[in-house]
């Protein structure tokens, strides 16, 4: 016989080819994994710190809460602002439920300033967040309302006319549901809201501070310290109502 059989190295060489095409491959899809959206990566580690939303109130902006992120990012939580459409705290409740399963946590901290503690008690009373939501902080907001929003049209802060509908609603029955550590924080410098407005009732940690106007309440260190306080899950430093 004259012919060779076929050399096996090309072979050889044809499998390490492909062996390298398929490493290229896996790699390109670990570096992709690392780049995907938030809303693809799974729950947070039940040990890690609490992801945290920051809500922001009447005609604010996610700036204001811009020193407050950077604190809490300083400590590992993982922050998100909410960016809210307007003023209408049903459609800013649904806003946030959106933030949170898009991310897929199981738990979450809410801090809601202003009237953005109204759009995040929504969204835990009615927009399922109260399966999610593990801690809810409020500063300054009116849980009970200010009468000069009486002159404001409801969907554009009306709600928080102390006989408007939705709070006739937020406030029925059990104002704190469910196993979430509900803790309302103001200030008697406030100058916009009055503590008297800012109770919570039926098992929420009520903190009075006095310094403190109602912007900054968003700034302030001592406040702050409250926060991650309520937020890691420290006792409560103030009035614990039942």
């Amino acid at each position: 016989m004259t012919g060779r059989p076929p050399a096996r190295g090309g072979s050889r060489a044809r499998v390490g080819r492909r062996g390298a095409r398929v490493v290229a491959v896996a790699g390109a899809l670990a570096a992709l994994a690392g780049i995907l959206p938030a809303a693809s990566v799974a729950p947070v580690d039940a040990a890690a710190p609490l992801p945290v939303v920051l809500v922001h109130g009447f005609n604010g902006s996610p700036t204001g809460f811009i020193t407050m992120a950077a604190r809490l990012r300083e400590r590992k939580h993982t922050v998100v602002i909410a960016k809210l459409p307007g003023n209408d705290n049903v459609v800013n409740a649904k806003v946030i439920a959106d933030i949170v399963a898009a991310r897929g946590w199981t738990k979450v901290a809410i801090v809601g300033h202003s009237m953005g503690g109204l759009s995040s008690r929504q969204y835990i009373r009615f927009d399922g967040g109260r399966k999610v939501a593990t801690v809810y902080v409020s500063l300054g907001t009116p849980q009970r309302g200010l009468p000069v929003a009486c002159l404001l049209q409801p969907t554009n802060g009306g709600q928080m006319c102390p006989d408007s509908a939705f709070l006739r609603k937020l406030n029925a029955g059990d104002e704190t549901p469910g196993t979430t550590r509900w803790t309302s924080i103001y200030s008697t410098t406030d100058g916009l809201v009055p503590t008297s407005a800012s109770r919570l009732v039926d098992g929420a940690c009520d903190v009075r501070v006095t310094g403190p106007s109602h912007a900054q309440l968003l700034t302030d260190p001592a406040v702050f310290r409250i926060v991650l306080g309520a937020i890691d899950g420290k006792p409560c430093p103030g009035t614990f109502v039942k």
